[in-house]
């Protein structure tokens, strides 16, 4: 967890000292959906997943924004996580979202079904490929650190800024 914490707060050092000004506005909510295709470290297999995000950035030119995403997963062990987060932009187009939160899994035995609970943090690199006035279409790069049960993810991501 500090290794994460610790390249999330150097890309965004890197980020703050090339970055050029921008001035003009930015809408301060994205509501936004993805799906993605997903490799399990632990138990190597794939999966699919989708997931919902919503963010609002702290000031109307401010590059840092707060929010929360959920995520259901299938395939890889079935589970849906509750995050909440923030998100940076690192350049016009890339964003870097560190999520934690919780991943409740539900298990099938022979006799019983055995649910759990545990905690979760995403990191999420997000690359806009497509700006429309409002709307932007994109590439998602997920990495999920849950013990037991970590992936990996490539998708797309699309939202809805105002």
């Amino acid at each position: 967890m500090q290794k994460i914490i610790l390249l999330f707060s150097f890309l965004c050092y890197v980020s703050m000292i090339h970055a050029q000004e921008h001035r003009h506005e930015h809408a301060r909510n994205e509501i936004g959906i993805g799906s993605e295709a997903l490799y399990s470290i632990g138990h190597k297999e794939w999966g699919v997943g989708t997931h919902a995000h919503y963010f609002r950035a702290l000031t109307l030119h401010s590059k840092w924004s707060l929010g929360g995403s959920l995520e259901q997963v299938w395939g890889i062990g079935s589970h849906l996580n509750v995050s909440a987060g923030v998100k940076y932009q690192l350049f016009e187009r890339l964003s870097l979202a560190l999520y934690p939160g919780v991943t409740f899994f539900s298990h099938k035995d022979h006799l019983h079904k055995k649910r759990e609970a545990r905690y979760t943090t995403h990191l999420e690199l997000i690359y806009d490929l497509y700006h429309w006035e409002h709307f932007h279409i994109g590439t998602v790069l997920d990495y999920s650190l849950t013990k037991g049960d970590s992936h990996i993810a490539l998708g797309l991501h699309a939202a809805f800024c105002f």
